[in-house]
């Protein structure tokens, strides 16, 4: 086993990205079908159940996988992707998948910025 993996400890990981996000135990607990008192025995873990870590993130909005085995990756991860499609205003009428993409996106919560040059 990695020496480095022998002091990840989990529970403390989660309460700490959960005291960071604007969710509240309370709120928390639901989603990943779990009591306020089991959330607190949570924090207290060095090790969860691997289905349950990827619903946390989900919910968190943040990778716990990628903290744990590729911290390193997180350095270097860029915060926020962007890019920019032109088109001449009369090809976007053209194109309702355009719109649909755009949609999409902001489904996914990615932003996107449109500049008129």
């Amino acid at each position: 086993m990695n020496k480095k993996l022998k002091h990840i400890h989990i529970g403390s990981i989660i309460e700490k990205k959960l005291e960071e996000s604007s969710m509240s135990i309370s709120e928390f607990a639901p989603h990943i079908n779990r009591n306020r008192t089991t959330i607190y025995y949570l924090f207290r873990q060095k090790s969860i159940d691997l289905d349950l870590l990827i619903k946390i993130s989900e919910i968190l909005k943040y990778d716990f996988i990628h903290e744990i085995y590729f911290p390193e990756y997180l350095k270097k991860a860029p915060k926020k992707i962007q890019f920019l499609i032109e088109m001449e205003e009369s090809e976007m009428e053209k194109f309702n998948w355009l719109q649909e993409f755009i949609r999409f996106l902001k489904s996914k919560k990615i932003s996107f910025v449109r500049r008129n040059e």
